[in-house]
């Protein structure tokens, strides 16, 4: 199974020998990601399929303790367009564009979050109907509904074509007067388990999931809609929950 690494794998070797490079900007949060998909030959993009010849491509830092993210995905239902539903419920008025709306909360499986102090949301697991979804409570703990369920078959579809082969790449940082610079020393290559296995996770706390319904606030698209609805990730010290280890390789 290696095999199927090695165009990659032949990248990383060259990356590494390289030594610390000079990133492509000065972001904190994004510049690893994007100087090493620059470095690879990949634009910087979101898209549904996998960054490198059917590989996902992640990137984290050695000192980071930031989840690892994994995808998003979109409500099955039970409305056709479900977020527009729980913005306009639940959301509360955007501090820059005033007429719209912003809904944003880390959901707990089985727990209860406050979210816009007005109420409580709690993400579960129903086997029997196969499928996660989130109910809501006001203040008071009063049962509203159930809303914004996603189907295990979607969680499967949308894993094996985003995340059936990962490529998580580690990076030392330094700064040079004003500039970031990296050095790309570890590569770790995972099949993805299965969906059992992404749920046991789940369960555990090791995939954590965030409700993010939101206009952007980026120069090049501000103001656009950039709904992720939900948005999966996995503890940096748990990817093997997740996926079988097919190879490592550090400098």
């Amino acid at each position: 199974m290696k095999e199927e690494f090695e165009n990659i794998i032949k990248k990383f070797k060259k990356i590494n020998k390289i030594g610390y490079v000079k990133g492509v900007n000065n972001n904190l949060n994004n510049a690893a990601g994007l100087t090493l998909e620059s470095y690879l030959g990949k634009p910087a993009d979101s898209m549904f399929f996998p960054d490198y010849e059917g590989i996902e491509v992640k990137c984290t830092q050695r000192f980071s303790r930031y989840n690892i993210g994994l995808f998003s995905l979109s409500f099955d239902g039970p409305e056709l367009y479900e977020s527009n539903y729980l913005l306009q419920k639940y959301g509360v008025n955007d501090e820059t564009f005033q007429e719209n709306k912003k809904l944003i909360a880390t959901l707990k499986l089985n727990k209860k979050v406050l979210v816009n102090d007005k109420y409580y949301f709690e993400f579960k697991i129903d086997y029997k109907k196969e499928m996660l979804y989130i109910s809501i409570y006001n203040i008071d703990m009063v049962h509203l509904e159930d809303r914004a369920f996603i189907y295990f078959d979607s969680l499967e579809k949308r894993l094996n074509v985003k995340l059936k082969k990962l490529a998580l790449f580690y990076a030392s940082k330094k700064k040079i007067e004003d500039n970031l610079f990296f050095r790309y020393y570890k590569l770790e290559c995972y099949k993805y388990k299965g969906i059992n296995a992404f749920l046991e996770a789940l369960e555990t706390g090791a995939v954590a999931a965030s409700l993010v319904l939101r206009f952007s606030r980026s120069k090049e698209t501000l103001g656009k809609n950039r709904n992720k609805n939900i948005q999966f990730s996995i503890k940096k010290n748990s990817v093997e929950k997740l996926f079988d280890k097919i190879y490592s390789y550090e400098s």
